[in-house]
């Protein structure tokens, strides 16, 4: 159960303590002072939900102390004491932005009242705030991904095509060959930050140096493995197809897993699925279709990622499989290139949370 916490301004001493022992009853935090320059001090030091001040006090009054409050906790509520010669002052202090005010002498019962309605709008408020904030941190994250992500897939597949050049040409220059792989690596970081910025559902906000302030990125339940520690699953019949796709994805630094049949290739992600990052499955394996083979995986992780491939067109069934959740589809016969890009984008994907 949330405890409320409360500052008690009046330089009345009876009054304060009698508003203590009141307030204490319904299990609130009490902390009294005595005028409004102790008050100010107070709330620069601690946080409060809701100021309870005297209207009429010597050198800042209560009106005073509202205002300037309200500079250094926006979502504290304030109630205004006042006698009867001064009730315009506590209307006109509600103007300026008091939740209310409570006539003196003060009912013990209408006190109970007006704190707890004054709690009640704290708490609606900052519902509303932290799902504003949230609506727009989501829409701020994805505007990020939908145009950063765009430029950052060119970048590397330009990467890649580069790479592919030098080896084309046989150019020996290890200057050249760190030049792409900090590019590479450069742009996978780039990809995983926007990643980690999507997959936060409550942001953290923490200080850092020259009085900045960022998002704290939430660790991965599995960052202490890297990418290069996990592995692709390739589920293919066609023994060559399997060697030459390993060839391939090995060539560029993936980790492969090779499985002749559904089934061994179900059962080897069952025993390995945490170091399993994806799967290339061959959509027309002799011992089961790909259908049965997503829902399979699926059963063992709810979000395996699926990357299909057939000498078939897409049909019914493989649509099927795509709307269940397979990421991706490639239609034999496929290039390196090519299965190297879509095996990046599977690769890399990271579902929402």
């Amino acid at each position: 159960m949330e405890v409320y916490k409360i500052l008690v301004v009046d330089d009345d001493y009876a009054t304060r303590l009698m508003l203590k022992k009141a307030l204490e009853q319904y299990q609130y935090e009490v902390t009294l002072c005595g005028n409004g320059s102790d008050a100010l001090n107070i709330l620069k030091d601690e946080k409060f939900d809701l100021l309870l001040t005297d209207l009429i006090m010597d050198k800042i009054s209560g009106i005073d102390l509202v205002e300037q409050s309200k500079e250094l906790s926006k979502d504290m509520a304030t109630i205004l004491l006042t006698g009867h010669a001064s009730i315009e002052s506590a209307i006109q202090a509600v103007r300026l932005g008091a939740s209310d005010y409570l006539l003196k002498p003060i009912n013990l019962e209408e006190l109970q009242l007006r704190v707890k309605r004054a709690f009640e709008r704290v708490d609606l408020e900052r519902r509303l705030y932290e799902a504003e904030r949230k609506l727009t941190y989501n829409a701020t994250i994805a505007t990020m991904n939908h145009e950063i992500n765009q430029p950052l897939t060119v970048i590397i597949s330009a990467v890649d095509m580069v790479r592919m050049e030098v080896q084309k040409m046989n150019v020996q220059n290890t200057k050249l060959t760190n030049y792409l792989e900090l590019m590479h690596k450069s742009t996978v970081r780039i990809a995983e930050i926007l990643r980690k910025l999507r997959d936060i559902t409550h942001p953290k906000i923490q200080d850092v140096p020259l009085g900045m302030k960022m998002i704290e990125l939430q660790k991965d339940e599995q960052e202490a493995m890297t990418a290069e520690d996990r592995y692709v699953l390739v589920i293919e019949d066609e023994e060559n197809l399997r060697e030459i796709m390993q060839s391939v994805l090995e060539s560029e630094n993936f980790k492969v897993i090779l499985a002749e049949t559904a089934n061994e290739g179900v059962d080897l992600y069952r025993t390995h699925k945490q170091l399993i990052e994806s799967v290339i499955l061959d959509f027309n394996l002799p011992d089961a279709d790909g259908l049965r083979v997503l829902e399979e995986l699926q059963k063992i992780n709810s979000e395996v990622k699926v990357l299909l491939t057939s000498g078939f067109q897409v049909d019914e069934s493989i649509q099927e499989a795509l709307n269940r959740g397979a990421l991706q589809f490639i239609r034999k016969p496929f290039n390196r290139q090519q299965i190297l890009d879509v095996v990046r984008q599977v690769y890399a994907y990271h579902p929402s949370k």
